[in-house]
C-alpha cells in the first residue's frame, strides 16, 4: 500500500467528512502505525515534493523556508519510522493534509493515554509542574477534583 495515499485518505476523511479521532483512537493509532511502517525507507525528498510546505521567507517563529531546509537536512536521506512520526508530532508540518494528520496523531495518543491513566497528557504535565487544572462544574470554573483510588 502507498503511504501517501493513506495520508491523503485520512486527511480528507478528517477535513471533508469531519471524522473525529476521539471516536476510534485505537483504529487511528493502528492506521498511523501501518502508515509509519510503509514510510520507513521512503526518501525525504519524495515526501517534501508530494507535500510541499507552506513557504514563508520571513522568520516569524513559524515555518519558513530556512526551517524547512534545516528539517530536511536533519531527517537525512530516508525516513525511519521514528523520524516520520517526529515530523507529524513535533513539527506540525505546515501542509493542508500533513498538519491535520499531525494533530490527529497527537489527539489519538492523548485519547489512549487518557483512557489508560484517567487524565490527559497535558493534565499530567500540568500536575507534574505544579499547575492547577480547572474545570466547569455547576456553572462555575473550579479546580479539578480527581478520584483517588
Amino acid at each position: 500500500m502507498n503511504p501517501y495515499n493513506m495520508m491523503i485518505k485520512l486527511g480528507r476523511l478528517i477535513i471533508d467528512k469531519g471524522f473525529k479521532v476521539e471516536d476510534q483512537p485505537h483504529d487511528v493509532f493502528n492506521y498511523f502505525s501501518v502508515m509509519s511502517d510503509y514510510m520507513e525507507g521512503r526518501t525525504v525528498n519524495e515526501f517534501f515534493t508530494l507535500f510541499p510546505p507552506i513557504k514563508r521567507y520571513k522568520n516569524d517563529g513559524t515555518w519558513d523556508y530556512h526551517s524547512t531546509l534545516e528539517l530536511k537536512q536533519k531527517l537525512g536521506e530516508t525516513f525511519t519510522r521514528e523520524s516520520f512520526q517526529e515530523i507529524l508530532m513535533s513539527h506540525c508540518y505546515e501542509n493542508k493534509y500533513i498538519w491535520v494528520l499531525g494533530l490527529a496523531f497527537m489527539n489519538c495518543i492523548d485519547c489512549l493515554y487518557e483512557k489508560e491513566k484517567g487524565r490527559s497528557v497535558m493534565e499530567t504535565w500540568a500536575i507534574d509542574n505544579g499547575l492547577t487544572i480547572y474545570e466547569q462544574r455547576k456553572g462555575e470554573i473550579l479546580p479539578k477534583l480527581y478520584l483517588i483510588k
